[in-house]
């Protein structure tokens, strides 16, 4: 098996970068940063990602977690959210797609990287 393959969903150009950097220098793939809930699906279908790391916020008519549900329609690729919201609400309403995990933002490199090693761990069959 190859490196797994990361889509990054951010809005905020330098963070997004921020985040590729990271995880690119940690072994990952990241192929792109994308900015929009529009360009969210196709990004999906070109790159099929095996985990998408999503903000809840975008400068979209639709957010983070209604990209998402609709994402799910078609591919069951495992989300982490990592975002600003810190209200129960939307963590509720994030949760309902079932997530990997939900991480409030800013986070530290080492724990993002944590994050994502164990929701990919938890992808892969037993041995």
């Amino acid at each position: 098996m190859g490196k797994a393959r990361i889509l990054v969903v951010e809005d905020e150009v330098l963070v997004g970068m921020e985040i590729q950097e990271s995880l690119q220098k940690a072994g990952y793939d990241v192929p792109e940063v994308v900015m929009t809930s529009e360009n969210f699906m196709p990004a999906i279908v070109k790159h099929k990602p095996d985990l998408v790391i999503m903000d809840i916020n975008l400068n979209s008519f639709v957010d983070g977690v209604s990209a998402v549900q609709r994402m799910k329609i078609l591919t069951s690729t495992p989300v982490l959210y990592l975002t600003a919201y810190r209200d129960e609400k939307t963590k509720e309403r994030a949760m309902t797609t079932g997530p990997v995990d939900y991480l409030i933002k800013p986070i530290s490199e080492e724990k993002l990287l944590e994050a994502v090693g164990d929701a990919l761990t938890g992808l892969k069959a037993p041995v």
